[in-house]
């Protein structure tokens, strides 16, 4: 009945291997967790003090300068903050703690039942039944820190794939706020202009034939529609705008009548 305790001395060593192993990546996720709270914090600091940086600037395009700044430290801050979600460092730091702790505790107990259960007993010459009775109990034991593993595993997966579809869901919506409109633009009133031309926003003018023009392949929010033409004998310029709302992957229509 040697072998009795080679087993129990294989499965200690395995359960203990299991628990170094957690401990290793603790610390790797330790630290990149730590890493990416530092950074996300000192970039969300930044974002609320460039403003005020720019705002006691009395220089204009200084102040504005620094302020953007401010915007782009904020949008990294939640980058990072991101990057810790989906790849976990923070949830599998704690993952990985709570179960290095509950293996090695399972090791110290198993270890206290074994010595008792086998107190006065001669390892090498068991009877079958006590030996049966020990087989089980490191049986058991295995089982128990294999399904500690389990749990673990399970909760990453489970976390991973949450993270993967809200990342998913998050990509869907902004690329529906960031696909552009069209503007449907008509213009009433024309007989009595000339040399018609319109332009949105500061983009180059267009001529316009008929009354109606459409503009495609427009980014969502306000924009100026702006038509300009001559009146008269005296070629009076005549200049009128309207401002009009787009929205991702719809048509917006906006009507400017000439005086």
């Amino acid at each position: 009945m040697a072998a009795i305790q080679q087993t129990y001395e294989a499965i200690i060593s395995d359960a203990k291997a299991q628990a170094d192993w957690y401990l290793r990546n603790k610390n790797e996720n330790k630290t990149m967790s730590r890493s990416i709270r530092f950074f996300s914090i000192l970039f969300f600091g930044l974002g609320g003090l460039f403003p005020l940086i720019g705002a006691a600037t009395d220089e204009g395009d200084l102040m504005h300068g620094i302020a953007d700044w401010g915007y782009i430290s904020l949008a990294l801050a939640g980058i990072l903050i991101m990057l810790d979600k989906f790849f976990g460092f923070s949830s599998g730091w704690i993952r990985y703690i709570t179960t290095e702790m509950e293996i090695r505790k399972k090791i110290k107990e198993f270890e206290m039942v074994w010595n008792i259960d086998t107190l006065g007993l001669d390892l090498s010459n068991l009877e079958t039944e006590i030996a049966k009775v020990l087989l089980k109990g490191m049986k058991d034991f295995a089982l128990l820190i294999d399904e500690l593993v389990k749990q673990e595993t399970n909760s990453w997966a489970m976390e991973f794939q949450s993270n993967i579809s809200e990342l998913q869901k998050a990509i869907d919506s902004k690329l529906e706020t960031v696909s552009p409109g069209s503007i449907k633009t008509v213009v009433s009133n024309t007989k009595d202009y000339k040399n018609l031309k319109i332009k949105l926003d500061n983009l180059g003018s267009s001529d316009i034939i008929g009354n109606v023009f459409l503009f495609k392949g427009v980014s969502s929010g306000h924009h100026l529609i702006t038509v300009t033409g001559t009146k008269g004998e005296n070629n009076e310029k005549i200049e009128l705008a309207e401002v009009v709302v787009v929205e991702s992957n719809k048509l917006s229509a906006v009507e400017i009548t000439m005086e």
